[in-house]
C-alpha cells in the first residue's frame, strides 16, 4: 500500500485552497462587472412607446388652455393663464428671488429657523449638524403643462450618466430647476414606471409609490398595488417619479407614517414636489448635513411644511448629496457639497420659441 507523503499532502491541499480562491475570485469578478455594467458603467436603454407624438397638444389640440380630459375621466374646462393673470406679467421680470413672463410666475423664498430637535438616528452621527433648518421654496404658476419639462443627464436615458444640474439647465435654458428622483435608483425594485415629457421609457412595477402629473396639470400619487401604468398613459401622463414617500393623505393633511425603508426616515437634505391646483406648483430643497446650519428634515417636518402651505399633493423627491436648485444656471440652494452630477431634473422652462 503507496502512503502519501506529507508533502504531497499539503500541495494537494493547498491545489485545492487555490481553486477555492480563484473561483471565489472568477464568482465575484463576474457579479461584480455584472453590477458595474447594470448599474454604473454608462450605457442607453430600450425605451417604450411614446404617448403623444405631439407634447405640445392636449385633447382639444391647444397647449395648457382649453377642455381636458382629466385623469378621472371628467371634462375640466380651465384656462390657466386667465385664472392665474394676476401673477404673470406681459414682460418679463427677473431678480435673485422672481421671475415672471406671460407664461411662468415664480417666487422664491429661503427660510431658516431652529427646529429644537437634533437627530439621534443612524447610530447618532447626525447628532453633529445640530438643530436648525434651512430650506429654499419656489412658488410655481405657469400657463401651459409644456412649461413643466424634465430631462435625463447626457440627454440619454440609461444607466451611469450623470450630469451637474447646473450644466443641464445651462443646457436647457431652464429658469428654475431640481435634481429628479434618480430613476435608476438600484433600490427600486424592477425600478417601476418612468414617463418623461409624454414619453414612456419604462413600465415596470416597484415597490415604492409612483408619483404622476398628467397633463391636464394634475398630479397624483399611487399605492404600488393601485397603479396601472397603461391606464396612466391613456389618461395623459405627462410626468412621472419612482422614489416617495407621499407627505399628504388625500386630505391634504401631514402623513406621520411612510410607505420607504428606515435611511429614508432620518433626517436629511431634502428634494420634493407639491401640488395646490392644476397649473399651480411648488418645488422645495431643504439643505442639510451642514453643522449648525441645516441638519436637513425628518418627512413628518417636511410633511407638515408642506400641509401649512396648503398642498393637496406633495412627494418626496431624490435628496442627499444630490439636492439642489438652480435658477438659471445657478445654484441657490446651499447643498453642503459642491454642484454633485445628478441624473435627472425637473425644469421650469419657457414654452419652447419663447426662451
Amino acid at each position: 500500500m503507496n502512503k502519501v507523503s506529507p508533502h504531497k499532502k499539503r500541495r494537494r491541499v493547498l491545489s485545492a485552497v487555490i481553486a477555492f480562491a480563484l473561483d471565489i475570485i472568477i464568482a465575484g469578478a463576474i457579479v461584480g462587472g455584472d453590477y458595474a455594467y447594470t448599474y454604473k458603467f454608462p450605457h442607453q436603454l430600450a425605451s417604450a412607446n411614446i404617448i403623444t407624438a405631439d407634447p405640445s397638444s392636449n385633447n382639444d389640440g391647444q397647449s395648457g388652455n382649453g377642455t381636458y380630459t382629466s385623469a378621472d375621466g371628467t371634462s375640466n374646462v380651465s384656462d390657466w393663464g386667465e385664472k392665474f393673470k394676476d401673477h404673470f406679467s406681459d414682460t418679463i421680470v427677473s431678480t435673485d428671488t422672481v421671475y415672471k413672463s406671460p407664461n411662468i410666475s415664480i417666487e422664491i423664498t429661503h427660510q431658516r429657523y431652529d427646529s429644537g430637535i437634533v437627530d439621534h438616528s443612524a447610530s447618532g452621527k447626525h447628532v453633529k449638524y445640530g438643530s436648525n433648518i434651512s430650506y429654499t421654496l419656489a412658488d410655481i404658476y405657469i400657463r401651459d403643462i409644456s412649461c413643466f419639462q424634465t430631462a435625463f443627464a447626457k440627454d440619454t436615458y440609461g444607466v451611469g450618466y450623470s450630469e451637474t444640474l447646473s450644466s443641464m439647465s445651462e443646457r436647457i435654458k431652464s429658469i428654475l430647476a431640481v435634481n429628479g428622483d434618480s430613476y435608476s435608483n438600484s433600490h427600486h425594485r424592477n425600478n417601476g414606471t418612468i414617463i418623461r415629457n409624454g414619453i414612456a421609457y419604462r413600465t415596470q412595477p416597484s415597490t415604492e409609490e409612483t408619483c404622476v402629473l398628467f397633463r391636464d396639470g394634475t398630479m397624483k400619487i399611487y399605492m404600488p398595488d393601485t397603479f396601472d401604468p397603461n391606464q396612466a398613459i391613456a389618461d395623459g401622463a405627462w410626468q412621472s417619479w419612482v422614489f416617495g414617500p407621499s407627505l399628504l393623505d388625500e386630505n391634504g393633511n401631514a402623513k406621520t407614517k411612510f410607505l420607504t425603508w428606515d435611511y429614508i426616515t432620518e433626517s436629511h437634505p431634502r428634494t420634493a414636489i407639491g401640488y395646490y391646483e392644476p397649473g399651480h406648483y411648488c418645488l422645495l430643497v431643504v439643505d442639510g448635513r451642514e453643522p449648525n446650519k441645516s441638519r436637513g428634515m425628518f418627512l413628518e417636518e417636511m410633511s407638515l411644511l408642506f400641509e401649512n402651505l396648503g398642498c393637496k399633493a406633495a412627494y418626496n423627491l431624490d435628496g442627499g448629496h444630490s439636492s439642489f436648485m438652480t435658477l438659471g444656471a445657478d445654484v441657490i440652494s446651499d447643498p453642503y457639497r459642491p454642484n454633485k452630477d445628478t441624473s435627472d431634473g425637473i425644469f421650469i422652462c419657457e414654452p419652447e420659441g419663447n426662451s
